[in-house]
């Protein structure tokens, strides 16, 4: 038996709530709490790098100036954090 539109809606809205969020949301706070305060905050600092490569690896987004220029000001911030910790 198919389901209705209502159905399949809710249903889409569950795997994103549950599958895609709260998984997802655990598995990074679980993470962060394996790490120190420092390392967690580079992996922050990446992730519109990641987010932005794997919108155009998976789904062909056009990639700018402005993908360029936030991975320089990206690395450069994560060469000075590395540079000059302890």
């Amino acid at each position: 038996m198919a389901l209705s539109d209502a159905a399949k809606i809710i249903v889409c809205l569950l795997y994103l709530g549950v599958i895609s969020t709260a998984i997802a949301f655990v598995m990074w706070n679980r993470g962060l709490r394996l790490m120190n305060a420092a390392g967690s905050g580079l992996f922050f600092v990446f992730q519109p790098f990641v987010g932005t490569l794997l919108g155009w690896l998976i789904l062909g987004e056009a990639i700018g100036f402005g993908f360029w220029a936030g991975v320089l000001l990206i690395s450069a911030s994560i060469w000075i954090t590395i540079r000059y910790s302890d």
